[in-house]
């Protein structure tokens, strides 16, 4: 079967099969211990489609040989959200990378890459409200289904706040989402659809502003308002980056104006993400309250190595650091936890937290409905996997730490 459905996916657009290849497809930014490698499946193989013609061709075959398609488009989160636990057909976006301006937004294909569409848009006199600290590299689909926070959530929120529609393909051809149903969507993981072009609200490029404070996180929250964009290192964090050892909070606004010079510094590096992580540490997100931030920082400072705070329009993003092993492993879990216990959550679903969905129920319903033969990147979103059962059993432990 796998001749015949190289064969037919060869005919639509280029299909990468070699051993080695597969092997990069495998993973993401998410570091799998061995032990759990055997549940990851190699993909069948990759395609890498060049317009919507190619993308519906590819989904047709793929109901037609009954093989789930992951979509996917840098890779560069640790979420492990295109990781296939299936043999399945991978759908690299990142030939699909046009952009085109109008008025105050951009309409962008899934596979073009944050930083390229930032650059654009400045010849235009605009700028992206939100992008993310990997713009660099990372893609617009790849971001918007992980529903990301990033520079500019300050002020304009998640990237799923700053979107205004949605294309997207399923089995039953490509459909505009708006208003209501992004939800479906954004945070995804491509679930529900594989995201082909998104509109995108702009700012005006008026210029970035900089500022930076050592102080405490107490001090830092208070020092945030009418900011365009803020991060906080606590002094730990600065260390494993090498750049000091003490609490440091960034802040920006938007227009021009005199920065400080450890705030430009701090700006001019915002997007070398995760620079403190190694491969002997994890790391943990979580999105808290803003009445509980405080509280939240001061019950996990003991659990981790370090942490990083991105503060948000309505809510705060904690990044702790810890090491290798069962307990660091837990500390990870029990971090995510005690966010939960005062009204936040883990930060997206990915391959590890398919039973977190908020919108569990809601979700699974919505999914039968456009993908009843679970072909669309299945055991994620809100459906669990081996990995997940591993997450719950895992909690049950959080006692020991």
């Amino acid at each position: 079967m796998q001749e015949a459905l190289h064969t037919a996916l060869s005919k639509v657009c280029k299909v990468e099969t070699h051993p080695g290849i597969m092997q990069i497809y495998r993973y993401d930014f998410l570091t799998i211990p061995k032990r759990l490698s055997r549940f990851i499946k190699n993909p069948i193989c990759v395609v890498q489609p060049k317009n919507d013609e190619e993308v519906m061709k590819i989904l047709e075959i793929s109901e037609r040989f009954n093989i789930p398609i992951i979509p996917r488009g840098s890779g560069t989160t640790g979420y492990g959200g295109c990781v296939p636990l299936k043999e399945s057909i991978v759908v690299d976006m990142k030939h699909m990378s046009n952009y085109s301006f109008q008025n105050d937004s951009v309409v962008a294909e899934s596979g073009a890459i944050w930083w390229e569409v930032e650059k654009s848009a400045r010849k235009q006199g605009k700028s992206l409200r939100v992008y993310p600290s990997s713009a660099t590299v990372s893609t617009v689909g790849g971001w918007i289904a992980q529903n990301g926070y990033g520079i500019g959530s300050l002020k304009y929120g998640s990237i799923g706040d700053n979107v205004e529609w949605l294309e997207v393909a399923d089995f039953n051809g490509f459909k505009i989402v708006k208003g209501e149903k992004l939800k479906y969507y954004i945070g995804a993981f491509g679930t529900t659809g594989i995201i082909i072009r998104a509109c995108l609200r702009l700012r005006e490029n008026t210029g970035i502003r900089c500022e930076s404070f050592q102080c405490s996180f107490e001090d830092a929250i208070k020092k945030i308002e009418g900011g365009y964009h803020a991060n906080f290192k606590d002094g730990r964090y600065m260390q494993l980056e090498n750049a000091g050892d003490r609490d440091t909070l960034l802040v920006t606004y938007e227009g021009e104006g005199e920065s400080s010079e450890l705030g430009k510094r701090l700006w001019e590096k915002r997007l070398y993400p995760l620079r403190a992580l190694t491969a002997d540490r994890i790391y943990s997100e979580a999105i808290v309250p803003y009445e509980k931030a405080v509280e939240f920082y001061r019950r996990t400072r003991g659990l981790s190595i370090g942490v990083e705070v991105v503060f948000a329009r309505d809510s705060v993003i904690f990044l702790g650091l810890f090491g290798r092993g069962l307990k660091p492993y837990l500390k990870a879990l029990k971090f995510v936890k005690i966010a939960e216990e005062l009204g936040g959550s883990v930060y997206t679903t990915g391959l590890l937290f398919p039973h977190k969905n908020k919108f569990k129920r809601d979700f699974q319903d919505y999914k039968r409905k456009v993908d009843p033969n679970n072909l669309l990147n299945p055991k994620k979103g809100s459906f669990e996997n081996a990995f997940s059962r591993i997450m719950k059993i895992g909690e049950r432990f959080l006692w020991v730490v």
